[in-house]
């Protein structure tokens, strides 16, 4: 019996509800690239806004919503007269593992250099190194296919989507190929469905229901997943009217910088009721607790373990 390919039911949990908030705070591709530059140290508004080419309105808009959602603080510094800088407050410091992630994904599918480390060493080792997801209950790499999603809060009308943003694209734009990991984690609509097609739900009119999305908003999104090579479209074999929609291996890598994102929100964004959605690794069976390890000696990965530049040998 072939199976349906049109699912009266959607499973839970496929827009985990730690993924919407953290989007709904960082999701916006100027946002990534300050953070980012804050990782490496830029600290000053003109410094931000010299380096990355961004508006003065945009940066300032940008920094001061950082700021209400307590990602960073301003510090006044005295120089020639009081300046302000701005530092990554530990909810800030703790988007590490979410960065780095976005640093892998782009190493290995994105070559131009011009933007982000070639390579990144670890303390410990000293060695060139590429962080790895591994489960903390069995120590095996996570992989896109081995998670569970098991909804456990009950969210009063449903969950918030991301909000419109009419001028994303130009933003995209303005920013250029080499930011190529703003033009989808950036935009909220284009990672959520991206999500929901790694967790199954692989035809349009699916994609639709269970996200809630508009047509006009998703067949966008899915134009500009194609053109990026992270969907690939094929013929449906039991309706030849509707495509699959299905993740490249670019896609499936891109996963981690999802789990990394709902753990972040986990840990910030839940409140006193918990995390609103539990991981589960499939392989082993327990609760996903994701550990971002080096893939060189195995060690867990801090934002001071880890540097552009080889550490020094020890005396």
């Amino acid at each position: 019996m072939q199976a349906d390919p049109y699912p009266s039911s959607i499973p839970q949990a496929i827009i985990p509800l730690s993924l919407s908030r953290s989007l709904d705070v960082i999701g916006d591709p100027w946002t990534l690239n300050i953070l980012r530059k804050l990782f490496q140290g830029v600290r000053r508004f003109q410094d931000f806004q010299n380096s990355l080419g961004i508006p003065k309105q945009t940066l300032m808009l940008r920094l001061q919503k950082l700021a209400e959602n307590a990602i960073v603080y301003k510090k006044p510094v005295k120089h020639e007269r009081i300046v302000y800088e701005y530092h990554l407050t530990p909810k800030g410091r703790d988007l590490y593992s979410f960065i780095l992630m976005i640093w892998r994904w782009h190493r290995r599918w994105h070559l131009n250099e011009s933007v982000l480390p070639a390579k990144l060493y670890h303390r410990s080792c000293g060695k060139s190194m590429s962080p790895v997801i591994r489960c903390a209950a069995c120590d095996e790499a996570v992989e896109s296919g081995d998670v569970a999603f098991e909804c456990v809060l009950d969210v009063p009308g449903g969950i918030e989507k991301p909000a419109r943003k009419p001028r994303i694209f130009n933003e995209l734009e303005a920013l250029g190929d080499d930011y190529l990991a703003a033009a989808v984690v950036g935009d909220g609509w284009s990672i959520l469905v991206l999500n929901a097609v790694l967790r199954g739900i692989e035809n349009y009119d699916a994609l639709q229901k269970a996200l809630s999305i508009s047509t006009s908003v998703l067949t966008v999104r899915i134009k500009s997943l194609l053109s990026l090579q992270l969907l690939e479209q094929h013929e449906n074999a039991l309706d030849r009217r509707m495509s699959l929609y299905r993740a490249t291996d670019k896609a499936r890598d891109i996963f981690p910088i999802i789990i990394t994102l709902i753990q972040w929100g986990d840990r910030w964004l839940a409140g006193f009721d918990g995390p609103p959605d539990l991981m589960r690794h499939v392989p082993c069976g327990e609760l996903l607790s994701p550990i971002l390890c080096c893939d060189a000696c195995g060690e867990r990965l801090h934002a001071d373990s880890v540097s552009p530049v080889p550490f020094p040998a020890s005396a």
